[in-house]
């Protein structure tokens, strides 16, 4: 994947994982930052609290801020609040994975569920969420299969044979090839549209 010149961005050393943290959720410029909350942030993969720290004195000496959390609840469990379609593109034409025909297929399965599904990169994966709520992330480690991890506290309330596991708050979902994609299809769709329902 290319990297653009650290020289055009403003951002502040933050170290490497929480740089890529910001890289793949799409920020590039502290401007942007102040449209999204430090509990956002404080959610991707690789983000720690000095960092977070680091971020907020950058914003500070500029008069700036991050975006206020409204309600004042937790944000843990959701997902990036802006649509990263185009974070999952780019990921997907550098991506090599036996099966990565198969990827692109459930990723058009599970984006044509609801218009309001979201897409950004998590796991160093396609993740997938429903306004701010995490739905099914890929785990791409498993080169031998398609492996879905469906993470959401409600998950145990969907009923459905193609979930697999019994954790407290994810599932897991997997397909051998495209022709098990094809196969398992309706019933994948029906537990994202259960998943989503249980938002609403």
């Amino acid at each position: 994947m290319k990297k653009e010149s650290q020289k055009s961005s403003d951002l502040p050393r933050i170290g490497a994982p929480a740089t890529r943290a910001l890289e793949a959720a799409g920020y590039t410029s502290l401007k942007q930052l102040t449209k999204v909350s430090e509990a956002e942030l404080a959610q991707l993969h690789g983000m720690g609290p000095k960092a977070l720290g680091i971020l907020r004195e950058a914003l500070k000496a500029q008069g700036l801020s991050f975006k206020q959390d409204k309600t004042g609840k937790s944000l843990k469990k959701k997902g990036s609040p802006v649509n990263r379609a185009d974070a999952v593109d780019e990921f997907l034409r550098e991506l090599s994975h036996p099966l990565k025909a198969e990827v692109e297929a459930v990723r058009s399965i599970i984006k044509s569920v609801n218009k309001n599904v979201n897409e950004e990169i998590k796991w160093k994966a396609p993740s997938f969420n429903y306004k701010g709520e995490y739905l099914v992330t890929f785990n791409l480690r498993d080169t031998r299969r398609i492996h879905l991890v469906f993470h959401h506290p409600k998950i145990a309330l969907v009923k459905s044979k193609l979930l697999e596991g019994d954790y407290v708050d994810r599932r897991m979902t997997y397909f051998a090839d495209m022709q098990d994609v094809k196969a398992k299809k309706p019933l994948l769709e029906k537990a994202l549209r259960d998943l989503i329902k249980l938002q609403e």
